[in-house]
């Protein structure tokens, strides 16, 4: 895509004071600071991007509740940097000024950053629409680029957006290891919800998706992918995805693009259901489908226990 697992689930949910587990507990901010603090209106119509950027080149940052605009892109370049939401909105006004957030440089190795408990909405529409002719392509809430590893995205939801992905890692060989996409919730893509380009030992489990796919994705044989999971995701269509991409609606893969060996890839426990209606950008009726590929040829993904059905297909 251009630019033993069963002890990892337990190690996802962490222990609270109570009987009672938590889902996951967001990473510690060391003295984090906030955007209002260097210029962030977070009124719903000013453009906060540039006030973000200084408070994330200080340090953690904690985002009060309100509504900021991002029309550019942020940059975060080093490492232990984590950015928390306090019911806020991350908000984009145009799907025309490429990714919202970019982590790494392509070069550089970076870890252990996060994005916890935010709201993006961007300026697609409820039935989501998909153009990879403009910039359109490119407007993307999260992207890792390069030798990003274990990156950290949960409690988030998404909605609206054009690119061909809500979260994507990318590396022209090595797209980092180890990142953590849970419990988020993806509405209304472009194509992809979460999906992992050029990266190793991720997992994505929990999310809630509605009119997206989930996946794995290399644009060759020479980018990394191996020992991925993929597990305990719902999958639903109601509109589909904007993208004409494998002919589907919603869409489950552990990877079956440019003859990539997905072998040690793991998908699994997920649910895909359902068919895009009248409202949808490609039209009504498109099946749900969770996509093999051995039949094609495909080194495929590891496939058990996953559900299919009202509408869902499966490809061989």
């Amino acid at each position: 895509m251009a630019d033993s697992a069963y002890g990892y689930l337990k190690s996802c949910y962490i222990k609270s004071t109570t009987t009672t587990p938590t889902k996951y507990t967001p990473p510690a901010l060391v003295n984090p600071v906030n955007p209002i603090t260097y210029g962030a209106k977070c009124n719903g119509v000013t453009d906060d991007t540039a006030a973000f950027q200084k408070a994330i080149n200080a340090g953690d940052v904690l985002v009060p509740a309100g509504t900021c605009v991002i029309n550019g892109t942020l940059n975060v370049r080093a490492s232990n940097r984590h950015i928390q939401c306090q019911g806020t909105v991350l908000k984009r006004t145009t799907g025309f000024n490429m990714q919202m957030f970019v982590i790494g440089d392509y070069k550089n190795a970076y870890t252990n950053d996060s994005i916890v408990e935010c709201n993006f909405v961007g300026a697609n529409t409820a039935a989501p629409q998909y153009y990879n002719n403009d910039n359109r392509h490119w407007d993307i809430p999260v992207e890792t680029t390069g030798p990003v590893s274990n990156f950290f995205l949960a409690g988030n939801s998404f909605k609206q957006f054009f690119g061909q992905s809500m979260f994507q890692t990318y590396g022209s060989t090595n797209g980092g290891s180890g990142d953590k996409i849970i419990y988020n919730t993806f509405a209304s893509c472009g194509y992809y919800g979460p999906v992992f380009v050029a990266h190793t030992n991720g997992y994505i489990g929990h999310n809630t998706v509605t009119d997206c796919a989930v996946g794995i994705e290399n644009d060759n044989t020479t980018q990394a992918t191996g020992n991925n999971v993929i597990e305990y995701n719902t999958i639903n269509a109601v509109y589909g995805y904007g993208a004409p991409d494998m002919t589907s609606s919603v869409m489950l893969t552990g990877g079956v693009a440019a003859s990539a060996d997905y072998s040690t890839n793991i998908v699994r426990n997920n649910t895909v259901s359902g068919k895009s209606n009248a409202q949808g950008f490609r039209g009504a009726n498109i099946p749900s489908k969770t996509i093999i590929g051995k039949n094609w040829g495909v080194k495929s993904a590891q496939y058990s226990n996953n559900t299919c059905v009202s509408g869902c297909t499966v490809t061989p």
